[in-house]
Formats: C-alpha cells, structure tokens, sequence
C-alpha cells in the first residue's frame, strides 16, 4: 500500500513537471513576441482595430490585449499577458473583472468551438451564442455591478492605490 501511494505521488509530480514545461514552453515566447509587438508599435495598431470592444464593454484600452489573446488562445495560455497587464498597473479592478468573466464564459474561441464543431455542433450558434452570453454577461457586470460607488474605486489602476 505504501509503495503505490509512493508512486501516486511521484507521478502525479512528474505529470505536473511536464505541464508545467509545456505551459512554459507555449507561455514564455509568447510573452517575449508580445513585448517585441510592444516595442515594434506593432500591438498598437492590432489592439486600436479593437478599441471598440473597450468601449462596448466599457473597459479601458489596456484591457483589450489581454482580452484578444484569450479569447484566441484561451485562459491558460493568455494568463501569462492577463498577469503581466496587471502587475504593470495598467488594468483596474474593474478592468480584471470584465476580463474575467468574458473570459470565463468565452476563452479559446477557435479550439473550444471546433471541438464541439467536431462532435456535431453547429459552428455557428456555438461561436454565436458564447459571444453572446461574453458579451452580455461582461456588459452587466461593467454597467450594472460597477456603476455604484464602487466603480470609482475600483476603476483606479492596481498601481497608484
């Protein structure tokens, strides 16, 4: 008994090794590509194509690239950006919140949804109503949870608190 609660343990470590090589192998150049895009102003003018999703969702500009790169490469991946954005200072409470909960309902659009495509869904109404239920639940969480007082404390960046 012991022995196999020995081994459980070890491979549940090595497993967990190798996952997080692999997240660090797709993670890691892709924040060194976003940094470069940064400084090339090549981001700029991807994420300002964007700018009007930050209005809709009434959340600041910044919030717009780590919105992008999760809604295309999905939460684990794009959590590396979502975590760099922040510890920068440059996303608000509120910022976090809209990405979160857009995320948490509509991440990974393309590989989710061709999944389910796979097994008989229909394309169309799975990348429609994800995008659907993203945008309307993040629109009342922008609109209606913050638009008490807390909105203005919440809407200052992590950084100047």
């Amino acid at each position: 008994m012991e022995i196999a609660l020995t081994q459980v343990i070890l491979d549940g470590l090595r497993l967990g090794l190798l996952g997080l090589k692999d997240i660090t192998i797709i993670v890691l150049p892709l924040m060194v590509a976003i940094e470069l895009a940064k400084d090339s102003g090549l981001m700029e003018r991807v994420t300002s194509k964007c700018r009007p999703l930050a209005g809709l969702l009434q959340v600041s500009k910044e919030a717009v690239l780590p919105l992008v790169v999760g809604l295309a490469i999905g939460f684990s991946y794009g959590s590396g950006v979502i975590i760099s954005a922040s510890k920068e200072g440059n996303l608000s409470m509120k910022d976090r919140y809209a990405i979160a909960v857009f995320l948490s309902i509509c991440h990974s659009i393309f590989e989710d949804t061709l999944l389910l495509v796979a097994i008989g869904a229909s394309f169309p109404w799975m990348l429609g109503s994800r995008l659907l239920l993203a945008f309307l639940a993040t629109i009342f969480v922008t609109r209606v949870l913050f638009a008490s007082k807390l909105d203005e404390e919440m809407s200052s960046p992590v950084g100047s608190n």
